[in-house]
């Protein structure tokens, strides 16, 4: 069993709860409660949705690796959907992530919610969880 600190907003915690089933699960809703979080235990993994607290998941990603107590947590970046008509580049997410250290990003809103999505996410996931 891993202890995962999940960062997002509620509309992923279906999603995540069914492929984390097992688990030790810690939930963040803002910076303040992720960062709070980290620096009082450790961590194995930490998902970050990009909507995570109005689009903060680049200063959670910088704070995780900026050198403290879960600086070495393996993180996962996630795209759950997209909200309306926003344009996002997931080329330029793919890239932002890589060069802030991230060990994954992966981009769910192509998939319907249910099973697709799960199994996208599992493909991701299960290597990190059994490092």
């Amino acid at each position: 069993m891993k202890s995962i600190l999940v960062a997002n907003g509620p509309y992923m915690d279906d999603r995540l709860a069914a492929v984390l089933a097992g688990h030790e699960l810690a939930s963040a809703r803002s910076l303040q409660q992720a960062t709070a979080l980290l620096e009082g235990r450790d961590f194995d993994l930490v998902i970050v949705d990009v909507h995570f607290d109005e689009s903060r998941m680049f200063d959670l990603l910088r704070h995780i690796r900026s050198g403290g107590r879960n600086s070495r947590a393996r993180v996962v970046c996630i795209l759950g959907h997209r909200f309306g008509s926003q344009a996002i580049s997931i080329e330029g997410l793919e890239i932002a992530t890589r060069a802030l250290a991230a060990d994954a990003f992966v981009d769910l809103s192509p998939y319907a919610e249910g099973a697709q999505t799960e199994q996208a996410l599992r493909r991701v996931l299960e290597p990190l969880l059994k490092s």
